[in-house]
């Protein structure tokens, strides 16, 4: 923790590498970054990019970028589940909604026959990336983990990344298959903004 202290963001560090400060709380700083509105967060220009460059460049003032700066610092030197606590609203699992579509259960479970592993979980998290700010994540696996939300639609088994819940309340994921493109797709009414590959939102 100490060296978490010591290790601050500056204007001059560059916006992919803060996330690599503490790894822990990279959720939580990708969000402010995205509710300050710098979306580049997850985008090639975050390699090279500082954030003074980013937050200057996006029309925002040398008092603004101080004191996002001030609240980042802060985020990481606080003890992280004081911040989790903070940062993010909790999502009672009795009211929490995630559905598939007809069309998607059918190819999960498609997948899981073609796997010869029918008690597999179908794990749906969310992880930092893609081109604005966030990408979702699905994951067969074996066994999911005791701190993830678990439950069953139509006997296909579903689990659900608890640090997740709160961008993933409410989402509906389809699968399409037409001649232009083919996959699962999103639609999150959390999003702000999206990516046209459906796989990306901020």
């Amino acid at each position: 923790m100490a060296q978490q202290q010591i290790q601050k963001i500056t204007r001059d560090t560059v916006i992919s590498g803060i996330l690599n400060i503490n790894p822990s709380k990279s959720s939580i700083i990708s969000q402010m970054l995205l509710d300050f509105g710098i979306h580049c967060i997850g985008c090639g220009a975050s390699t090279f990019e500082t954030l003074g460059q980013g937050v200057i460049g996006h029309g925002f003032s040398e008092q603004q970028l101080d004191k996002l700066m001030s609240d980042l610092n802060k985020v990481i030197s606080e003890d992280v589940e004081q911040v989790r606590i903070e940062s993010s609203k909790e999502i009672n699992a009795d009211i929490f909604n995630l559905k598939l579509t007809d069309q998607a259960i059918k190819k999960v479970k498609q997948v899981i026959e073609q796997k010869g592993t029918p008690n597999s979980t179908l794990r749906v998290s969310v992880i930092p990336g893609g081109c604005s700010g966030y990408l979702y994540d699905l994951q067969f696996i074996d066994k999911p983990s005791n701190k993830d939300l678990k439950f069953k639609q139509d006997k296909v088994n579903i689990a659900v990344d608890k640090e997740s819940m709160d961008y993933l309340n409410g989402i509906e994921i389809d699968y399409i298959d037409t001649l232009n493109e083919s996959g699962f797709k999103f639609n999150n009414p959390n999003a702000q903004v999206g990516c046209g590959c459906g796989k990306s939102f901020g």
